[in-house]
């Protein structure tokens, strides 16, 4: 599995645009993490979720059911399911302007359409457009 694959969880989320994992490598972004949930600050990161086989800090101490079910039907991605989409995948409307879980179905069609490698360079820029609330077509004109 290439590198920005496997910065991909199943369910189409990229690792590296979220803290957690920025945190590996950012001492100040850690103890932010840590300070704001109260754990020590060599807790408050993460490798990816498949590094730690669904089980990231996020789930508090439980395995993620997307990448529970992935792993069990052998697909690398939710797209790749028979199933695809689920309700599994659904947004978490309560938390929508916190968690980026609401791109999984856009993010998993894109890597469907463009490939994990194309996705990756692009998956900055796009996570700055969706909690910034400033989406924007192609060529630059805002969305309506």
């Amino acid at each position: 599995m290439n590198k920005e694959k496997e910065l991909f969880a199943p369910c189409g989320l990229f690792c590296g645009v979220c803290p957690w994992y920025r945190a590996q490598h950012d001492e100040a972004l850690a103890k932010k993490l840590a300070a704001r949930l109260n754990l020590p600050v060599e807790a408050a990161h993460c490798p990816g979720c498949r590094a730690v086989k669904g089980l990231a800090p996020v789930m508090g101490g439980q395995v993620c059911e997307n990448y529970d079910c992935a792993t069990r039907k052998g697909v690398d991605f939710c797209y790749q399911c028979d199933e695809f989409p689920c309700p599994k995948l659904a947004p978490c409307a309560d938390r929508a302007a916190e968690i980026a879980h609401n791109t999984k179905i856009y993010n998993l069609l894109l890597i469907q359409k463009k490939g994990t490698k194309a996705l990756a360079k692009e998956a900055p820029a796009l996570r700055r457009r969706y909690f910034e609330g400033k989406k924007t077509r192609p060529g630059g004109e805002p969305q309506l």
